[in-house]
């Protein structure tokens, strides 16, 4: 095991997309709670309204970080997009021969041992090759709302070094103090939302308190 170094760990809530009212309402949410980064997800929604959404957040609040997550396409075919988005969420990770014909220019956030997705056989070798391909190598717990084992996320820090971090399942108040200084970045959505997929400003503000 190599030494890590600790970071500065960032908090970016998840916005599952329902509708653009149901967006902005969570974005004021957001920034009301000193939020600097967002990610909206297309749930229920297709990548071209996605599109149309997060395009009128970002020119809505220009100063806001706002990424995106396309769940209905593939990372291959997701990189070619050159929207002028802040970041760009893919589950699955990428080959380097396809990474080649990367055209988005923001930050590329891919997936490395992520939930639902083929699980590496070697993690040495899957993180050399996310390093590589992802500007932000992105794991998850076992599924969604799932916390991710405190010694898979270790082992992954090990091999990746000092390249960027993110968990992307199960983050809460119960555990992101595990997490803290060990990952770059928290994608929040479950601990602080509701089934009708709105944040509540207490539970993100509680939750904001544990990076203080």
């Amino acid at each position: 095991m190599i030494k890590m170094k600790k970071v500065n760990t960032e908090l970016i809530p998840v916005i599952h997309m329902i509708n653009e009212n149901q967006v902005l309402t969570n974005v004021e949410t957001c920034l009301s709670c000193g939020i600097q980064k967002v990610f909206i997800i297309n749930h229920q929604t297709t990548s071209e309204e996605l599109i149309k959404c997060a395009e009128r957040v970002k020119k809505t609040y220009p100063n806001l970080w706002v990424g995106i997550n396309m769940l209905d396409k593939y990372v291959e075919d997701a990189i070619l997009y050159e929207f002028d988005f802040d970041g760009l969420w893919c589950d699955q990770s990428i080959k380097l021969e396809d990474y080649k014909y990367r055209k988005f220019k923001g930050m590329l956030f891919t997936g490395l041992a992520f939930k639902y997705q083929p699980q590496p056989k070697d993690i040495e070798l899957a993180c050399k090759e996310s390093i590589l391909t992802s500007d932000v190598s992105t794991t998850s717990g076992p599924g969604t709302g799932k916390a991710a084992a405190i010694n898979k996320i270790l082992e992954l820090r090990s091999h990746l070094g000092e390249h960027p971090m993110a968990i992307a399942s199960g983050v809460s108040v119960d555990n992101i103090e595990n997490y803290k200084g060990i990952v770059d970045y928290l994608l929040v959505a479950s601990s602080i939302t509701s089934r009708s997929e709105i944040i509540y400003k207490d539970k993100l503000l509680e939750l904001l308190d544990y990076l203080i």
